[in-house]
């Protein structure tokens, strides 16, 4: 499975079906593999600080892109597209993964 659903309940994350996540957990290859992502799959995500998600456990997409940037702890930025199960590397990643696509991690 490449995305695991889960229901935000206080402090705790408890598994569910997708239509009902309101968070995913990925695993990507590179420097930042585990990701916790908030995510809604129906409304408008404008204002929320969720990403959209396709609702697809093997196949996930999301939007918009997924940035980590640690340049004031650091020189680590990882920038992404989820798209259809894969990862796109971005060319502004500081990485050897930048400008590829590679399939996502089965999460652990």
């Amino acid at each position: 499975m490449k995305a695991i659903p889960y229901r935000q309940e206080g402090d705790a994350d408890i598994p569910c079906e997708p239509h009902e996540a309101t968070v995913i957990r990925l695993m990507l290859p590179g420097p930042i593999r585990n990701l916790r992502i908030p995510v809604q799959i129906k409304g408008t995500r404008a204002g929320t600080g969720n990403w959209s998600w396709n609702g697809d456990v093997e196949k996930p997409t999301l939007r918009p892109s997924i940035l980590n940037d640690f340049r004031p702890h650091g020189d680590l930025v990882n920038h992404v597209w989820i798209t259809d199960g894969q990862v796109i590397f971005l060319g502004d990643c500081s990485h050897e993964f930048a400008g590829q696509t590679i399939d996502l991690l089965d999460v652990e």
